[in-house]
């Protein structure tokens, strides 16, 4: 099997190929425990109806980024926390512009 280059796994994951270049180093360094979340924090989940908002917003208007989506519905959470809820519905706007 070929090995993805950084541009190809970040346009697969919607994510820059900085971020999967540090995550491969964080990997050969550390293993899958250089993987994890270690910030501290009590992060706010969002909630099921959050994300079918979340979902409709962009259905509605593709291009809305998830900034935008966050101030419209009146979110008090991350814009990354919108994008990964984007990307989890395979919503992101990389993968809509393609």
């Amino acid at each position: 099997t070929r090995r993805l280059t950084y541009s190809e796994a970040a346009k697969e994951l919607g994510v820059t190929p900085r971020t999967v270049h540090n995550y491969f180093h964080r990997f050969l360094r550390h293993g899958s425990e250089g993987l994890k979340d270690h910030r501290k924090g009590n992060h706010r989940k969002i909630t099921l109806t959050e994300e079918q908002a979340i979902i409709a917003c962009k259905q509605e208007r593709p291009r809305r980024s998830a900034r935008l989506i966050r101030d419209l519905l009146g979110l008090k959470v991350s814009e990354e926390a919108v994008r990964l809820v984007l990307v989890k519905h395979g919503l992101n706007r990389r993968v809509l512009d393609s």
